[in-house]
């Protein structure tokens, strides 16, 4: 982890942790929540908390889906998008992944048309692409 400190002659770079393998993302985002990374881990179905401070693992656990992970949060839950087209609903924690429900989105599960486009969260609602369909759901509850 880098960070970036202005100076009179730009910024200047101050390393916090070096690169830690454990860390790997293959294509679903990392995101922020609190003081904790949240991401998933190559292929893997694993999903993955880290402190942002100092890089390390609180936890990872396998998902109930397959493959790699996109994930997103909102008011202190992951929204977490497996390639075979479950999607999970867990706590943003760092004391451990905890799945609340989830459920296999319409239309996936083709091996060659993954579910790779990631979830979208606007005006409470969930917004996910399947292949060519656009699924909408009302999440404020």
């Amino acid at each position: 982890m880098l960070k970036q400190i202005p100076s009179k002659e730009g910024v200047a770079i101050e390393e916090i942790y070096g690169l830690n393998k454990e860390l790997d993302n293959k294509h679903g985002g990392v995101i922020l929540v609190g003081d904790h990374l949240y991401a998933g881990r190559g292929d893997s179905n694993q999903v993955y908390c880290a402190d942002l401070q100092t890089g390390e693992i609180r936890w990872r656990e396998r998902g109930s889906g397959k493959g790699s992970i996109a994930i997103i949060a909102g008011d202190g839950k992951l929204f977490v998008r497996f390639k075979d087209g479950t999607m999970a609903l867990a706590l943003a924690t760092p004391e451990g992944y905890q799945e609340v429900s989830s459920f296999t989105t319409p239309g996936s599960g083709d091996a060659e048309m993954p579910s790779w486009a990631h979830p979208i969260i606007s005006d409470g609602k969930l917004l996910l692409r399947e292949n060519d369909s656009i699924l909408c759901y009302d999440i404020k509850q």
